[in-house]
């Protein structure tokens, strides 16, 4: 009796496994971009996982309406590694105003088995509704240093409209407002976002979302973006040079740059088994140093080589090395 159970167990557990596929690597496969001002072209990306051992193949994907266009980061996914199906939504395509549009994008996925995923888009344009510019793009922002960006946004169908509260998705994004001008039913806020000091270098997005007191505009979306930069950066931030057989001696290339010359003045933590060696003296905005592992004993090498700059902004910066020394 128990070996039946557990055979039906197993027979639940086997079928549960078969029935995971394409779609259950997506995080999300629906977006509601809410109210929209006619005019603008809206982004989202579909991000996904290969969670089996196999490289994942995709097709071109299809749509059910010609207002999106759609594209891939990558066709070929190995094991592990993330990508997006990216949807551009243009509403100047959407024929009618004021009606809800939701769009499928339809990804195929050729191996290792076939199946046609799902993806939606949905947004309400509005030809009373002005956004300029529709996105609050900070661009490239040093580490460490505020930055705020603004845009005006215009609602010409009610005299009495008010936006009565903002927020942000972002944890280092501050939103504001203040009306502009009012002047018939035409009115106009201008929304401000602050970027705090704070934000780890990334590229990073975010919405701000202005709560309003007009129904038909109740909730209105701004997608934020920015890309925060490090004064000094390490490329790649670490270097992992896996088993190293003794009598061998590999190399590793490791970009050190900035924005504005700098000099490197000293490198510390490396030893006789780890060595780092400079490219220049002189000041440059990129350094190229060559990171050396020469095995003497077999074993586990951690280093935490730090770069010493004469940058004032960052005087230095950490590469973490790791190593397996082992026997030929």
């Amino acid at each position: 009796m128990t070996r039946f159970v557990w055979g039906i167990v197993g027979a639940l557990a086997l079928s549960s496994v078969a029935a995971a596929g394409p779609a259950d690597m997506f995080t999300q496969k629906e977006k509601d971009f809410g109210v929209s001002p006619k005019g603008t072209v809206l982004v989202h990306y579909f991000y996904f996982t290969n969670n089996t051992n196999q490289t994942v193949t995709l097709g071109q994907p299809r749509v059910s309406c010609g207002c999106v266009t759609p594209a891939l980061s990558k066709n070929r996914v190995g094991p592990g590694e993330t990508a997006a199906v990216i949807a551009y939504m243009d509403t100047r395509r959407i024929p009618h105003a004021g009606v809800t549009k939701s769009v499928f994008v339809f990804v195929p996925f050729h191996s290792p088995t076939f199946e046609e995923v799902a993806l939606k888009v949905t947004t309400v344009t509005r030809d009373d509704l002005l956004m300029s510019p529709d996105v609050l793009a900070f661009g490239t922002v040093q580490k460490g240093k505020p930055a705020n960006v603004s845009t005006k946004v215009t609602f010409t169908s009610d005299a009495n409209w008010t936006i009565n509260k903002a927020t942000s998705t972002g944890a280092f994004v501050n939103p504001e407002f203040k009306l502009a001008s009012r002047n018939g039913t035409t009115v106009t806020y201008d929304v401000t976002a602050a970027l705090d000091k704070d934000c780890p270098a990334g590229n990073w997005t975010s919405d701000i979302f202005l709560e309003t007191s007009n129904g038909a505009v109740a909730k209105l979306r701004l997608p934020v973006t920015v890309n925060v930069v490090a004064p000094v950066a390490a490329s790649p931030e670490t270097v992992a040079f896996g088993d190293v057989k003794m009598g061998t001696a590999p190399e590793q290339k490791v970009t050190i740059q900035s924005t504005t010359p700098f000099k490197i003045l000293e490198v510390k933590g490396a030893g006789d088994q780890i060595t780092v060696k400079v490219d220049k003296d002189a000041a440059q905005a990129v350094h190229t140093l060559t990171f050396s592992a020469s095995p003497k004993n077999a074993g586990g090498v951690t280093r935490r080589i730090e770069i010493v700059t004469d940058n004032k902004d960052q005087p230095s910066i950490i590469v973490p090395v790791t190593a397996k020394f082992v026997a030929k």
